[in-house]
């Protein structure tokens, strides 16, 4: 059951778990689920429990992660947050206005333009007449669709949908803020902007559920997080606890040595159009790994003694903050065990005035034992939160020992005998 918001004066939790479970009829044709509502049909109809058991609290200003494979009751508990689902088992309740964005135009009218869908959202959210008169000129501007806002949404692009939706969402000035992928859709230039006002809305106070396959998101945007699997939680805590818990198990799971390096990127030139399209994004234009006379996408190293050198070339949104670079170092099993960052080491990456710049990484005496990795390198803004763009494994790196040391890395130590 869900209980009505709580006048309790002493700010109770937004949301308080006890138990939750929900489960859903399998294959049942409408005419034989009718007769049961009717008590007609006594025939028991085989159930899939989406979640077992839940527990949870979230407080005022507190972020929580849901993190988990497809299929592992992440947006049931979502929709369960939100009402659009109600729960079978144990009790939910759910305290201030929540705001949701969970299936890409849900609660859109396709054939109404986008205005009408601002006024028609903004009441089903809760706002008041005068609320939704002062803030339609907020939302259409932070969404930024130009004249696209007297068209149907029906003409609408996917990313132009999220662009309404979140705008629309966040400001209506929420209690609770729930995020299924929605960042995962639109342009780097506006995802930015919607990882910036997250980040000032939890500063407000206004509680955070952000559920999504990229981790890094997720560690970065919430403090908390749960790991979610064939409907049961299976670790809650802290954000990087928890995403570790799930790499570990990620990692003994056999598809996941199915996985393959992506080629490198190559040399591009920049053409008046790869500029207007940086102008609301981050790109690469060429990757590449060294290794002395080596120089591609597969190189030999020798642990301890070869120098590893990434040369990265971008191109950005002149307009926009210099965006930061990142490099990733994946083991054996594809987790990734090392990463750096120019927001990390304090360097700030320069550009030209047509938003072109480069960068040199080395990594001296390459510190990890015998095997095999890779390298991925991303386009990050400038706070080092929001990815532009990613190239996961471009570079394969073959890495030999002369001597018998176990683990994965060599780490800088010295021997003092008394």
């Amino acid at each position: 059951m869900v209980s009505p918001m709580s006048s309790d004066p002493v700010s109770p939790p937004l949301v308080q778990a006890q138990g939750v479970g929900k489960s859903f009829i399998i294959n049942t044709p409408p005419t034989q689920r009718l007769w049961s509502l009717l008590g007609i049909s006594r025939k028991q109809h085989p159930r899939y429990q989406a979640l077992h058991n839940i527990d949870l609290t979230l407080h005022r200003g507190e972020s929580l992660g849901i993190i988990g494979q497809n299929g592992a009751g992440k947006s049931t508990l979502l929709q369960l947050l939100c009402g659009t689902l109600h729960p079978d088992e144990g009790h939910l309740k759910v305290n201030g206005r929540i705001a949701a964005l969970l299936e890409l135009g849900a609660g859109f009218n396709p054939e109404f333009t986008g205005r009408e869908n601002i006024l028609f959202n903004a009441a089903t959210l809760g706002m008041q007449p005068h609320e939704i008169a002062q803030r339609t000129d907020e939302i259409i501007q932070f969404a930024d669709i130009g004249p696209f806002i007297d068209q149907p949404v029906r003409t609408y692009s996917s990313g132009m949908y999220v662009r309404l939706a979140f705008s629309v969402a966040t400001a209506v000035h929420p209690d609770l803020l729930v995020i299924d992928e929605a960042l995962a859709v639109g342009d780097a230039s506006f995802a930015r902007k919607s990882f910036d006002r997250i980040m000032a809305l939890k500063e407000q106070g206004v509680g955070l559920v952000f559920c999504s396959h990229s981790l890094f998101q997720v560690e970065a945007l919430c403090e908390r997080a749960i790991w979610v699997h064939k409907g049961c939680v299976m670790a809650h805590g802290k954000s990087a606890d928890v995403i570790a818990s799930y790499n570990d198990w990620l990692a003994t799971q056999s598809s996941q040595t199915a996985q393959l390096p992506v080629p490198a990127a190559t040399d591009a030139t920049t053409t008046p159009a790869a500029a207007a399209s940086a102008r609301s994004t981050a790109r690469f234009i060429r990757l590449a790994a060294h290794c002395g006379n080596q120089s591609g996408p597969l190189l030999q190293l020798n642990s301890g003694q070869d120098d590893l050198t990434v040369q990265i070339e971008f191109q950005s949104d002149p307009h926009l903050p210099p965006p930061n670079l990142a490099l990733m170092v994946f083991g054996p099993d594809t987790r990734p065990i090392s990463s750096t960052g120019t927001w990390i080491d304090g360097v700030q990456p320069t550009r030209d005035a047509h938003g072109r710049g480069t960068a040199t990484l080395t990594i001296p005496r390459f510190p990890f034992l015998k095997g095999r990795y890779t390298l991925g390198a991303y386009l990050m803004c400038e706070k080092g939160l929001h990815v532009y763009e990613g190239a996961e494994h471009f570079a394969t790196l073959q890495v030999t020992q002369s001597h018998l040391e176990q683990g994965i890395v060599s780490v800088p130590h010295h021997w003092q005998v008394h």
